[in-house]
Order: C-alpha cells, then structure tokens, then sequence
C-alpha cells in the first residue's frame, strides 16, 4: 500500500545513535499519533501510532516479497531496534488518520494494473457503489508515479490522500470530484484493493430463455475445466493469481467488442475454478469472447514470462487437451467456428 507522509516530525534518524524505544515511550507520553517508518538494510516497515498507542504495523523483507502484519510486524520491528544499520523517519497524522491507514493493512488484491485507456472510471465507481466495496484503490500516472489513494466504506468514498512531491500528503474528502475528473482527464492506473474479509455481493442472475439457458449452461461448464486447468498450469510455473491477473487484463482488452467480459460490468466473472455470469447472451457470442481473451491470455504470458520461455506451448496443448473431450458438443452446438485450435 502507497503510504502517505504527514507533517514531517522527524527525519532520518540514524538507529546508531537514537534509542528506538525511547523515541516510542517519548511519543506515548505525548498522545502523538502518525507513523514510525522503519528501514533496514534487509527489513522495513511502518509503525502506526494513534495518541501514543502502536495500533498496527507492517513489516518487509526480502525485496518486499515476505509481508507481515499486526502484531508479527510490531514484533519484528522493534526486535530491530538494538541494531545499528537502520534509519527512521516519524511523520504526524490526525487521529481518524491514522485509524483509516492502519484498518487497510488487511486486504486482498481485486486488481492490479488496470488501465483507465480500458475501462470508464464512471462505471468502475457505480460498480463498486453496488457491491458495497469496503476497500481502497491506489492511483498512479501511466509514468507509474503514485498520485493517491481513494477509500470506500460499504461503496460510498469516505477519505483520500494525494501525493505531494513535497511536504506533507493532502488529505481531504472534498477533493475526490476534482481528483477523480482529474484521472479520467489525464488518464491513470489502477489497483483495486477490497478489505480482507469482505465478500463480493451476490450478482443478480437476470432469467435466460429457456432456449437459450441450457446451452449457455453446457458452454459454462466446458470454459470452467478449460479456465481452471490452465490456471493450474500457470500459476505453478510462475505465483499464485498469475493467471486470473492476466486473464482479467485480456477480459478488459476485449470488453469494448463483447461488453459482458467487462470485470466491472457485473455480468462474468471468473473466480477458484468457476463461472459466475449474470446475463443474457448467445452461446455463440459468449464462445467466441472467452476463446478470445484466452488468446490474448498467451499473448500476454508471452509477453510478461519471457523466463518461461515453454509455458506458453504448455498452456496452448493444456487448452486445446481440455477442448478435446467436448468436441462433440461443440459440433452439436455449431460453435466450432468460433473456437479456433489453440496449437
């Protein structure tokens, strides 16, 4: 999470010659409240202090790759506080501050790295409105250059901070319009946060005619063992949520021509192995969507896992072996036209 600077306090405090400890019974007994940040050379982290009480933390290691968080992260840092090699820096924050920072620790990527080239700021909003997203998005320019964070509470926007180039981070709920007609002028990315713990709201399922409910069922279950094999197979080759990140990144390249693949519209969503789809579509145009996006899908592995130089073979054989048992299904539905041989 991009954390904001407050009113500066202090500032590179040498660990050599400043007693970690005492500066944190010197807060105390002031009822300071804001943020500690740690830094070692293999560990960092912050320390959020609210009227003098240490009331979360988050700790870093190994390149920022091993997270903990709560008391583990408390516990770490001030284990590090006899050692000479670190720097600290203490930055003031209001209280309801430093309360909303430091309930956003545990959370869950929704996504990461969402272009607003691809989707309407607007409809992402809505979106979350409806769903009661308890969460936070983090903003940056297409230079990757953190501009804010937005929080939400139960959908609503409650708190945002922007980032300063210097001095403080400005807080402020008023400014979200003005902040928000900024990024879609200027144009951002996105990564979506939602509070860990908090479910996604159940979808409406809108009624399918019967005619075209059962076929669209039979198409769903073949794209479900399709999706979760291939899944499997990336996200062992390379981390967990591998695929579904750059699965939803080819959903929304193709949401413009099939606009039911949309991660915000609310009508497909594919999440542990299943299809969830809110809609009503012909099975001809629903095939022809997810085959494209599965496309894009190895294009992008291509692209993003050049280390993985036979994954992408790997996966094209697991789709096209997952496509095979159903074949005739697939004859007997007319879409072989539009599920192109993936090898």
């Amino acid at each position: 999470m991009i954390f904001p600077k407050g009113r500066t306090r202090h500032e590179n405090l040498m660990t050599a010659y400043t007693d970690l400890t005492a500066l944190l019974s010197t807060l105390k007994t002031e009822r300071f409240s804001g943020t500690v940040e740690i830094e070692f050379p293999q560990k960092k982290g912050v320390l959020f202090i609210d009227s003098g009480e240490i009331i979360n933390g988050e700790a870093k290691s190994d390149g920022g790759t091993k997270r903990l968080i709560g008391q583990e992260a408390i516990r770490a840092l001030l284990s590090l506080s006899n050692q000479k090699d670190g720097v600290l820096h203490i930055y003031q924050l209001f209280p309801e501050q430093v309360v909303i920072l430091a309930n956003s620790l545990h959370h869950e990527v929704v996504f990461k790295g969402l272009s607003t080239d691809f989707t309407r700021l607007d409809r992402l909003l809505h979106k979350l409105k409806e769903e009661r997203h308890t969460g936070f998005i983090e903003v940056f320019s297409k230079a990757q250059k953190p501009l804010g964070v937005l929080f939400f509470q139960e959908g609503e926007p409650v708190e945002m901070y922007t980032i300063s180039d210097s001095g403080p981070s400005t807080f402020g709920r008023k400014s979200i319009p003005a902040f928000v007609e900024s990024v879609v002028r200027e144009g951002a990315i996105l990564d979506i946060y939602r509070a860990e713990g908090r479910g996604r709201s159940p979808e409406p399922v809108l009624p399918l005619s019967p005619e075209k409910a059962e076929p669209l069922k039979e198409i769903i279950q073949i794209f479900e063992g399709v999706l979760s094999k291939a899944e499997k197979l990336v996200d062992e080759s390379s981390e967990k949520g591998t695929f579904r990140r750059i699965f939803k990144k080819s959903l929304i390249e193709k949401s413009d021509q099939y606009p039911f693949l949309d991660p915000f519209g609310g009508e497909f969503d594919y999440r542990d192995g299943m299809i969830q789809f809110a809609g009503e579509i012909k099975g001809r145009d629903f095939t022809q969507g997810i085959s494209e996006s599965l496309q894009s899908t190895i294009f992008y592995i291509e692209e993003e896992l050049p280390k993985s130089k036979m994954l992408p073979l790997k996966l094209r054989a697991e789709i096209e072996s997952s496509l095979e048992p159903h074949r005739d299904t697939i004859r007997q539905l007319g879409l072989e036209s539009v599920i192109p041989s993936f090898l």
